[in-house]
């Protein structure tokens, strides 16, 4: 343990918030806000909303693809608004322009300044369970160096993070552990169907307890969805979930717990093997061997 008493070792309040999105920019605006709202004022300063905030993922290609194209812009502008007036850094799925006809799913951080933290645009879409993603939006590419990934810091503490089926990818999970996340924030739309329920909470706990961090996961809720946001501790305790429709879960996430999970538990030191891209590039296996 740091020479650092636990007291004095970083803590930040995380939120989950769970809200069905409609077919309409402003409503869900409106919802954000007040979730956002509610969050703060149960001691939140990072909430994780679901995937998809913006506008209904049910919807069409082409209705996806012009709502981000004619509010994609404004929504993000009305978030970050939204973080300043409450004080509060908020992660949101939204749709952006992917050209072609078809949209990104992106995660926007706004900062509790109102100024743009990070970016993520969507690496595996869900082309599974009888469902094609790809035919709305288009997959983001992989960069030099991991670019394409997230991360950022609030409170001493770094977040990565993970939209919807990339919690299915560990390797990836694996990647923002090794560029300092603490915590992984994972937004979904984990759409509702036999086992579905089972393997979001399973793959949730597992993606902490192998990496020995927090996991915050939100969801939209029931019926299209499975909802059951929840936050999880590096040992894969769930401390927090949000059990109705609707809603907000929060949890004082401490590096001292992190630490204590981490000397009890050092299987990251412990790896033989590093993760790479598939199609690796000549400053990504440099940057990768010297973390190892």
């Amino acid at each position: 343990m740091s020479a650092l008493s636990s007291s004095a070792l970083p803590a930040v309040g995380v939120a989950v918030a769970q809200f069905a999105a409609v077919a309409d920019v402003s409503a869900n605006l409106a919802t954000i806000a007040r979730l956002a709202e509610e969050a703060a004022g149960k001691g939140a300063e990072v909430v994780v909303f679901p995937e998809a905030s913006m506008f209904a993922f049910t919807a069409s290609a082409e209705e996806l693809a012009a709502t981000a194209r004619r509010a994609g812009r404004q929504f993000e502008s009305e978030v970050q608004t939204i973080a300043r007036r409450v004080g509060i850094t908020l992660v949101v799925g939204m749709y952006s322009d992917g050209g072609e006809c078809l949209s990104r799913n992106t995660f926007i951080v706004a900062g509790a300044n109102g100024v743009q933290l990070g970016r993520y645009e969507k690496l595996h879409l869900y082309d599974a369970f009888h469902y094609r993603e790809s035919e709305k939006n288009e997959r983001a590419p992989l960069r030099d160096d991991f670019a394409e990934l997230c991360t950022f810091d609030v409170g001493g503490l770094r977040f990565g993070v993970l939209n919807c089926y990339d919690l299915r990818f560990p390797e990836m999970a694996r990647v923002l552990i090794d560029r300092g996340a603490d915590v992984l924030l994972l937004g979904a739309g984990w759409v509702a169907g036999p086992l579905k329920e089972l393997h979001w909470e399973t793959l949730i706990r597992a993606r902490a307890i192998e990496n020995t961090c927090f996991v915050a996961a939100a969801c939209q809720s029931a019926p299209v969805s499975v909802g059951l946001s929840m936050i999880v501790d590096p040992s894969g305790v769930v401390l927090a979930t949000v059990a109705g429709d609707e809603g907000v879960a929060v949890s004082r996430l401490e590096s001292s717990r992190l630490q204590a999970v981490r000397e009890i538990l050092p299987c990251l030191q412990h790896r033989r093997y590093a993760v790479v891209p598939r199609q690796p590039n000549a400053n990504t296996i440099k940057h990768i061997v010297e973390q190892m």
